[in-house]
Formats: C-alpha cells, structure tokens, sequence
C-alpha cells in the first residue's frame, strides 16, 4: 500500500523564522524570484494567509495570498525541488483557499506564465478556470489570469 505523503505534511502560518527558508526555496523555483525584502514586506501584509508546508519540522514549501473585499490573489507558491510532485502543493492550496473563503473571499485569482503548463494543469485541477492572457507581463512572457469561485458547496476539506 502506497503512503500517503499529505498526512506528514503539517500547514500553517508562517514565522519570521521561517522566511530565510521561504527565500531559499523561491530562489530554487522562480527564474525571476522576489527578494528577501519583499517576502518579508507580504509576510507582514498578510499574516494569516501566508503559509509554510513543513515535514519533520523542515519548511518543504510555501503559499502566500492576499485578500481585498472579496477577491483573494494567490501571490506565491513554491515547493522545494525534492518535494515536489508529492502534493504539498495541493495539501498548501486547499488550506489557503479555505482561509480565504472563511475571511470572506468569493473569488481567487492568479497568474501564470503561459509556458508553465506543468503548473496550469496543477491549477486547472484545483478547478482554476484561464480567463485571459496579459501580453508581456512576465517581461518578455505572456501570463495566463486564472480565476476559481469559492463558495460554502465546493469549501476544501482541510
């Protein structure tokens, strides 16, 4: 019987402590990663929504989001390479969106390079809908706006 990896994965709010790990793991993921400052600048903003995914007391990942009224923005999400494709990504997404959904987010969205098809599929599955595409808005990239509807009939078990 194959383990089930979710169950080792503790969420929860992120500490200060915990962001020089934040940093490390998103400088790993990003091609453009944001700096330590601004990291620390949305830890600050956004205490309650900003997550880390930890195994044996190790930051394996993050999730940062936003909420303003009642749309929620995914800002971040990264996982660290060894841990990847072992739905930490999923266990952090489904926390976060029902943190969102409890702090009154009817609504979420996020941005994704048009060449991460990995990650479109990973959202498309969350049930992320594309909505559009933003010209150059990674530099030279094209992104793709996904949007999901939050409600009380599809609330994640967390």
């Amino acid at each position: 019987m194959k383990k089930d990896v979710t169950s080792e994965v503790k969420v929860r709010e992120a500490l200060h402590d915990d962001l020089e790990k934040v940093y490390e793991i998103e400088t790993q993921s990003f091609k453009d990663p944001y700096s330590l400052t601004f990291l620390k600048f949305l830890y600050q903003a956004n205490r309650r929504t900003y997550l880390v995914g930890e195994r044996e007391n190790v930051v394996i990942g993050y999730v940062i989001a936003s909420i303003d009224r009642d749309m929620g923005h995914i800002l971040s999400i990264a996982i660290s390479p060894l841990e990847r494709r072992k739905k930490v990504g999923k266990r952090l997404m489904e926390v976060v969106l029902n943190i969102l959904y409890s702090i009154g987010a009817h609504v979420v969205r996020l941005e994704v390079r048009q060449s991460n098809i990995e990650a479109c599929k990973f959202y498309e599955d969350l049930g992320f809908q594309p909505s559009y595409t933003v010209q150059k808005y990674y530099g030279e990239e094209d992104a793709i706006i996904y949007f999901k509807t939050l409600s009380s009939t599809n609330k994640v078990c967390a």
